[in-house]
């Protein structure tokens, strides 16, 4: 999925957290953290993957830009 001009992907590596892979690189958050982009029934909703992901992206522009 393309989110800000990035490619996105919710990325399964068998461990229990979260990770997502923009412009090929991995990125990992916790169960804990994770669980608020997550439904009742604690599947990543498509809205908590894009939040997520924004969030990420955020942070590597700032990175970039220092």
């Amino acid at each position: 999925m393309t989110i800000d001009g990035h490619e996105c992907y919710l990325t399964d590596d068998g461990t229990l957290d979260t990770v997502i892979t923009i412009d090929g690189e991995s990125y990992r958050f916790s169960q804990e953290f994770a669980a608020e982009f997550r439904d009742e029934n604690g599947v990543m909703t498509e809205k908590g993957f894009i939040e997520l992901c924004k969030i990420q992206i955020e942070d590597i522009e700032t990175d970039a830009s220092s």
